[in-house]
């Protein structure tokens, strides 16, 4: 009988496509354990992105001109239930912090061909508004900086320290007061308070 539902799982998994993957985000999620990785051994440099499409912001946001502010990044897409679920959690880092030094980046990264709408600025926009966000979004429709920072899931994290140093990264969705929301707002604070 359990070899039988394994088989059953595993083929509605196998099935399921990005349905799978959005399951087995939230499944993470749930757990209850803490969603950032245990620091890769010392900080290491966080790659330069070259984005040049860019939301709620006059100018193109690189890793030089960030230095000496702690950055979030936020790998995600606005048809993903898990980013969305994870956006007021943002969204209250952003309000909290944002003038004491941290910059949250969400880098929207679609995971349809561009048919499905996920490329589209005016999509892009009309998403930050529903979502009351007001932090910078760069559109990552060529999935270069996914790439470059080795992303595998939607919502994905990667948290910077002030001399542009990749701390720790995570993944999955977490919610305004959780557990997880948490440890995240702990390590904010840690890298917000050195100098």
């Amino acid at each position: 009988m359990p070899k039988t539902a394994l088989f059953v799982a595993l083929s509605l998994a196998t099935a399921g496509g990005f349905g799978a993957l959005e399951t087995a985000s939230h499944a993470v999620a749930q757990t209850g354990i803490p969603l950032l990785a245990v620091p890769r051994g010392t900080p290491r440099p966080a790659p330069a992105w070259r984005n040049k499409s860019w939301l709620n912001t006059e100018k193109a946001l690189t890793i030089e001109s960030l230095k000496g502010r702690v950055v979030l990044l936020n790998f995600w897409v606005f048809t993903c239930y898990n980013c969305t679920n994870t956006v007021p959690s943002l969204v209250d880092f952003d309000g909290k912090y944002r003038n004491r030094g941290l910059t949250i980046i969400g880098v929207h990264t679609p995971e349809f061909p561009p048919y499905s709408g996920e490329h589209d600025k005016g999509n892009l926009q009309r998403a930050l508004e529903k979502y009351h966000i007001e932090y910078p979004v760069t559109q990552d429709n060529d999935t270069k900086t996914w790439d470059l920072y080795g992303i595998r899931y939607w919502p994905s994290f990667v948290l910077i320290d002030k001399r542009g140093q990749i701390r720790y990264e995570g993944a999955g969705e977490f919610h305004v007061g959780d557990t997880n929301y948490q440890y995240w707002d702990g390590k904010i604070r840690e890298l917000l308070e050195e100098q």
